[in-house]
This record gives C-alpha cells, sequence and structure tokens, in this order.
C-alpha cells in the first residue's frame, strides 16, 4: 500500500519537481549571462537600479558591489550600500537583509535615509516570525525569539523616529508582535496550570498584563490569585482580586473570584490557638492596623 501511495504521489508530483528542478539550475550562477560593466559609477548604478526594478535582483547585487568597490567615494556607492540591502529583503534573505541595514546605518549615520534603514531592520525580523499552519500546531506554541526581536527592533525605530512616514505601520506590527507575546504567555500560563506549576503561573501571570490590550488580562489576574493561594501566600492573592475586582467588576471571572474569596476569608479566620497566646494582638489595635490583617 505505501508503494502504491509512493508511486501516485511521485506521478502527480514529478513533473513539477522535474520542472522546478531546471528552472533552479537554469538561473544558477553558471547558466547567467555575464554583467556587462560601465565606465562610471553613475552608469553602473543606473543598471542596477534597473535590475531591481526587474526583479533580477542577482544582478542589481552585481552591480550595486562593483560600484561599491571600485567607486567607494562616490555618492552612488552609499546608495549601493541600501540598495543590496533592499536586494536581499526581496530575495527573503531576511538576516542578510538586516545586517546589510545595519552596515548602512554605520557607515552612514547622518544619512536622511537611517530612519528607512532601521525600520526594515525591525521588518527583516517580523518576516521571519513563524506563521499559522492548518496542518501545524498554533505559532505562538513555537519559540519567540524572533518575535522578541522584533519588538526591540520597533520599539528603537519609533523611539528614535516617532514622526517618520513608517512609523504607523511600525506602530501596527508592534501590537501584532505584542497580541503574539500575549498568546504564548496566556498558553504557558495556561500549561502550568494543568501541570500544577503554579510559581510558572504567577510568573506568566505577571508577564501578560504587561501586555495591554491583549485581552487576557483578566484571566491573568485570576489565574495570579487562584496560584498565589494554592502556594500560601494569602494576602498577595487577596490583593490580586482586590484588582481583579477594581478592574473587571462585571468580568467573566467574577463568580470564581467570590468563591475563591469566600475561601481565603475562612482560611483567615482560622488563627492558630498557640499563634494568639504567642504574639497577642495589642489592645486597641484594628484590622487596618497592619498586624491582624497579614496573612497566616
Amino acid at each position: 500500500m505505501r508503494r502504491i501511495l509512493f508511486f501516485l504521489s511521485f506521478s502527480l508530483l514529478g513533473p513539477s519537481l522535474f520542472a522546478w528542478g531546471l528552472v533552479s539550475c537554469a538561473s544558477g550562477p553558471n547558466q547567467r549571462a555575464r554583467v556587462s560593466y560601465r565606465v562610471s559609477a553613475k552608469e553602473n548604478f543606473i543598471k542596477g537600479k534597473k535590475a531591481l526594478a526587474d526583479e533580477d535582483y542577482l544582478e542589481a547585487i552585481e552591480y550595486f558591489k562593483f560600484v561599491k568597490n571600485k567607486f567607494p567615494y562616490s555618492t552612488f556607492a552609499t546608495e549601493s550600500d541600501l540598495l543590496l540591502a533592499d536586494c536581499h529583503f526581496a530575495r527573503d534573505r531576511f538576516i542578510e537583509a538586516a545586517d546589510a541595514y545595519q552596515t548602512f546605518i554605520k557607515l552612514h549615520p547622518r544619512h536622511a535615509k537611517v530612519p528607512y534603514a532601521n525600520f526594515r531592520i525591525a521588518l527583516s525580523f517580523g518576516k521571519r516570525i513563524p506563521e499559522d499552519w492548518f496542518f501545524m500546531p498554533p505559532a505562538y506554541e513555537f519559540d519567540q525569539k524572533e518575535v522578541v526581536r522584533t519588538i526591540r527592533e520597533l520599539e528603537h525605530f519609533l523611539a528614535r523616529f516617532p514622526g517618520d512616514e513608517h512609523a504607523p505601520e511600525a506602530t501596527a506590527l508592534l501590537q501584532r508582535c505584542k497580541r503574539r507575546l500575549a498568546e504564548f504567555c496566556h498558553y504557558t500560563m495556561e500549561f502550568n496550570h494543568k501541570g500544577g506549576h503554579m510559581r510558572g503561573v504567577v510568573w506568566r501571570a505577571d508577564e501578560l498584563m504587561r501586555y495591554g490590550g491583549s485581552g487576557y488580562e483578566e484571566k491573568a489576574l485570576y489565574r495570579k490569585a487562584e496560584a498565589l493561594a494554592e502556594l500560601g501566600e494569602l494576602k498577595a492573592s487577596r490583593d490580586a482580586l482586590q484588582e481583579l475586582n477594581r478592574r473587571f467588576p462585571k468580568g467573566a471571572y467574577q463568580n470564581q473570584a467570590s468563591l475563591l474569596q469566600t475561601r481565603l476569608g475562612s482560611v483567615k479566620s482560622q488563627v492558630p490557638t498557640e499563634k494568639k497566646q504567642a504574639s497577642p494582638k495589642p489592645k486597641g489595635e484594628t484590622e487596618t492596623g497592619g498586624r491582624e490583617g497579614k496573612s497566616p
């Protein structure tokens, strides 16, 4: 049966794979026509820009590299630095593109295109963030290092160039990245909750609270209060419940929060007799005086 399926799949995909192989070989470096360089930096630069516009990125790269190497002090060499990065980006070579944009900024820190290069660095890392596929687990279950890197670069860009023309696009991308991190934190918070790792629940809940507008804030506060109660940190649990009631007075977790509050109240009232004798309450001290209000 496996052999039959193999031959069926090969008969369907074989011609396409063969055609793809021919195309890839034909576009390889040994099959490309030799680039005819011109005498001046400007002529070669124009040829490179035309190749870039025609989406012949490999030819464009050759022209721009030639301008950089043969005419290093020309203004066209400076522009070639940036367009080389654009060529890598257009070819989906995002690590190479980010490195090239960073090199451009280091070599030309006062250039008018520095904001553009900064934005493209962030965008290069953003393009490497895994996407959701129907046959794969959700993308937020994977390593989020690219998301973290993108957020850092976007915040750097927006802090330096808040009025740049790419700022709205950067802001929208930043919100999407924070949403992805919030989804990852929610996933790991629930994973820790199911596994009984309550300290991990608290850590992830606190992290979730830093991503405003994620939609998980109410659940994070309840999970935090619940986990702190399990850890025996009753005062911190009550504080979390108080914040939950203040921020979400009619939220979806109010019934569960009330039950938890009742349970915490009953625990609070059960003070051991030995502790009462060892630490008598000073005369006149009230509930707000601090000592009796502390967790057991």
